[in-house]
């Protein structure tokens, strides 16, 4: 197992937050544990385990950071630093549906059958996803390409297509190479076995 972690196209130490966060994405805690024990040996921050488990909110709802606090406990407790994050003054959100629509307009080449349904049918889950999701993925203690590439890893691992077309294109978009998915798809074969990885 040691291998996998060995600097390559992406980093020891991203790759042990990667895989904090794809556990507890997965609610596998004793694994996420594991593993945040390693994040930390390789430099790792608690903000940076909490701020990466925090984007996967988006993709696999609360019950990712119900299990993601026990890996922020244990860093806290291996590092005795209990630094939290000073937000900015000024956090710009939406305030309206038109402004939703021009972003996903910005993100996607077509804007996608779920967000015209959230449109339609579920306008306020609209505003409030859309703040919570551009909130979760902007660069902050962990930058917006390392959570893009955990929210591929995460629809690989639950064969996903959709979020792994969309998280794929956004990661590629942001300078991820063939061989730095490559290092990731390793990561989720160590995950959840060679199925991960059999179709994409």
């Amino acid at each position: 197992m040691h291998t996998l972690l060995n600097d390559s196209y992406l980093s020891k130490k991203d790759k042990s937050l990667l895989l904090v966060g794809l556990f507890a994405a997965r609610r596998e805690e004793q694994a996420m544990l594991h593993f945040t024990e390693m994040a930390v040996e390789a430099g790792n921050t608690v903000n940076e385990i909490a701020e990466l488990i925090s984007a996967a909110i988006i993709s696999r709802g609360i019950p990712t950071w119900l299990s993601g606090i026990e890996a922020i406990t244990r860093a806290i407790e291996l590092t005795g630093k209990t630094e939290t994050t000073k937000e900015p003054q000024n956090i710009s959100a939406f305030l309206t549906q038109e402004e939703c629509v021009s972003y996903y307009q910005s993100e996607f080449e077509q804007l996608p059958k779920w967000i015209s349904y959230l449109i339609d049918f579920a306008p306020d889950a609209l505003l409030k996803y859309s703040n919570l999701r551009t909130t979760s993925l902007r660069d902050g203690a962990v930058s917006r390409f390392l959570k893009e590439l955990l929210l591929y890893a995460i629809n690989i691992c639950d064969h996903y297509p959709k979020g792994i077309d969309i998280h794929k294109a956004n990661a590629i978009q942001m300078g991820a190479t063939d061989d730095v998915l490559q290092d990731l798809r390793t990561i989720c074969i160590y995950a959840v076995g060679v199925q991960a990885v059999l179709k994409y």
